[in-house]
């Protein structure tokens, strides 16, 4: 490692882990065998690219004591410390203060300090957590990011007046969403912000289709239907899967066209309710949050098209896989989406509003109708994600802010 090599933590969003890991089926041990990927490993492994040494630091409510591991795709260092969840009974207010008393922040204090640490960076700073560690990165004289990554609202007046403080003890913010840097500036007009335009990162040699027909034929699905697919975590609020599922009744008695979701999420049961309400014939839902990217990249490889209707976003990973793999996007215009299709179609895809559900199956009926437009689509698509979104990108990018280097 060179002498500008930095040790940096990276704190996910989460009391503790479980609070993402339950809702889509996974525990601890798949987060550290079997995950990869999203804003978090994509941190990791673009910081290793730049010469840095990321480690992540979290809270579980399933250990004891503190643990140390090593995630088996980027060989990251993951170090979990015991931690508990806050009832939610009460106020906002009352369960803001909760969630600050049941931060463990003496066991992150002495693993920031063991390993040691150089830089702190935070999933989110609309979050009960950005506060503590804020307080505890100045009290360790340590430089201290937070990301952006969907959270847009602060939860209670009380973490309100933290929330200021904390803001102004942060070096600087990642934010890839223009819509949030404009609300930024609204929010917190009297706070200087150091603000990047950085991206999620994503390894664009790894996410590379292959071939249509074989992933298909693997798969069992028709050489000659008009495929679209989304894949991720079943919200239906946050990625507006109740709009999508609308936008398909547009095309629910084409047999010549499929819908394939893969997911699943905390709304896995009322998106079920959905589905079945629905009873579209030419709909596949694939109920498991899988982390195997083999068979990820085998799905984006026999869709034609990927679709994402979100009502709220941040710099959402999985569309960039499926860009990655040469497929056109449809995209609603939440925080993060615009950004990623800056150019519209010469990005790759078609960007449209949010909650429009007309148009939004006027889109999907375009791109079933035009191969050509798919084709010229996926390769802008693909264009954009090595050019913008690689690891090599975003990790020099990266590097660079948290260490103060802008050369």
């Amino acid at each position: 490692m060179s002498r500008a090599s930095k040790v940096v933590a990276l704190f996910p969003w989460g009391d503790v882990v479980e609070e993402f890991l339950d809702p889509i089926g996974l525990h601890l041990e798949d987060f550290v065998e079997r995950m990869t990927g999203g804003w978090l490993f994509g941190y990791a492994a673009a910081l290793k690219l730049a010469g840095h040494r990321p480690m992540i630091v979290c809270a579980s409510e399933r250990v004891d004591l503190v643990t140390q591991h090593r995630h088996a795709a980027t060989e990251t260092p993951i170090w979990v410390v015991p931690g508990t969840r806050a009832s939610k009974d009460g106020s906002d207010a009352a369960y803001s203060f909760r969630r600050w008393r049941a931060t463990p922040l003496a066991a992150f204090r002495k693993v920031l300090a063991d390993a040691p640490c150089n830089v702190i960076l935070a999933q989110e700073y609309e979050y009960t957590r950005f506060d503590l560690l804020a307080w505890l990165a100045w009290r360790m004289h340590l430089p201290f990011y937070a990301t952006f990554q969907g959270g847009d609202r602060t939860l209670s007046w009380l973490e309100g007046i933290a929330r200021k403080a904390s803001l102004r003890a942060c070096q600087g913010l990642i934010v890839a969403s223009a819509a949030e840097r404009e609300r930024l500036s609204r929010a917190y007009p009297g706070i200087r912000l150091n603000v990047a335009d950085i991206p999620n990162p994503i390894d664009a040699d790894e996410w590379r289709a292959t071939d249509r027909l074989q992933a298909r034929t693997a798969l069992g699905l028709p050489a000659d239907a008009f495929i679209a697919i989304n894949h991720g975590r079943i919200d239906i609020r946050r990625k507006g899967l109740d709009v999508l599922l609308q936008a398909w009744s547009a095309l629910a008695d084409d047999p010549q066209a499929k819908l394939v979701i893969v997911g699943s999420g905390q709304d896995r049961n009322a998106f079920a309710e959905l589905v079945r309400e629905s009873g579209f014939p030419n709909l596949l839902w694939l109920s498991d949050y899988t982390t195997d990217r083999a068979v990820m990249r085998r799905w984006l490889s026999a869709a034609d098209a990927y679709v994402t209707t979100s009502r709220i976003e941040g710099m959402p990973v999985a569309p960039l896989e499926a860009m990655a793999c040469g497929l056109p996007v449809l995209a609603s215009d939440a925080q993060g989406l615009p950004d990623i299709l800056a150019e519209g179609e010469a990005s790759g895809g078609l960007l449209l509003p949010r909650e429009a559900p007309e148009e939004i199956a006027n889109g999907l009926m375009r791109l079933r109708d035009d191969a050509e437009l798919r084709h010229r689509l996926g390769i802008a698509a693909r264009r954009r994600v090595e050019q913008n979104f690689s690891l090599q990108a975003v990790g020099t990018a990266l590097g660079a802010f948290l260490t103060g280097d802008r050369r």
